[in-house]
């Protein structure tokens, strides 16, 4: 039976027996209302078949379509995979090749900085020293220049850009998170029943550790055209 012979159906066999309120005030009504009830499910029933016989063809037409897709799409995005890891494997090589020399840096800096702290120590010490010395023998103090302390040199490396420029692409690399509750008596309470979407917000604030949660940065690539 198509729509339009159920439509019909339901309007002259169902909808004028059916008011907002049904009240049922004795057994005859009651026989009646159970007849109503079985012609009214038997309708629902008809339409729900029919319409997913109406529905089948385009549901057999869709799956045709992704057939003939699939193939060459599966091709591609199996490349695009190969590429996304190439490009994420160099990043973080860049990236930890620069933070370990930008480390090396930092470390040596911190040496010098002591050693030359040290020194004017020495010097003031020193100072002391001799100025006491001129006080009782009466020479003219003269104070040893202290050495000056060392400024803070040029980086001799820099973290990649998370924006990767092409001749015709940029292609950023992006950062997501994954979630996962280790400890759910860990948690803040704040954050409980433990709330996923109340994490991520205060991870998202700022908030790097959170108890009873491991959180795994998960870098992605993002990249458009022209």
């Amino acid at each position: 039976m198509n729509l339009m012979s159920l439509v019909k159906r339901a309007e002259t066999e169902f909808f004028p027996w059916v008011i907002e309120a049904v009240i049922i005030e004795d057994d005859a009504q009651l026989k009646n209302m159970s007849d109503l009830l079985g012609i009214g499910k038997n309708i629902a029933n008809s339409l729900e078949s029919a319409r997913k016989a109406d529905k089948q063809p385009h549901l057999d037409n869709a799956k045709a379509v992704d057939d003939r897709y699939k193939p060459q799409q599966s091709r591609v995005l199996l490349a695009v995979g190969r590429l996304d890891s190439a490009v994420l494997a160099y990043y973080r090589k860049r990236k930890a090749e620069a933070d370990a020399l930008i480390k090396l840096q930092a470390e040596e800096f911190e040496a010098k900085h002591k050693a030359a702290d040290a020194l004017q120590v020495q010097q003031m010490q020193a100072n002391v020293v001799r100025a006491t010395e001129c006080a009782q023998t009466g020479e003219v103090f003269e104070p040893i220049p202290l050495s000056p302390l060392p400024l803070p040199e040029e980086l001799v490396a820099r973290p990649p850009g998370r924006t990767i420029r092409g001749n015709m692409s940029a292609t950023s690399v992006l950062v997501s998170y994954d979630y996962q509750i280790t400890d759910e008596d860990a948690v803040p309470r704040d954050l409980c029943s433990p709330d996923l979407k109340k994490i991520k917000a205060r991870h998202h604030s700022g908030v790097k550790l959170i108890p009873g949660v491991l959180i795994t940065p998960k870098p992605y690539t993002s990249t458009r055209l022209g």
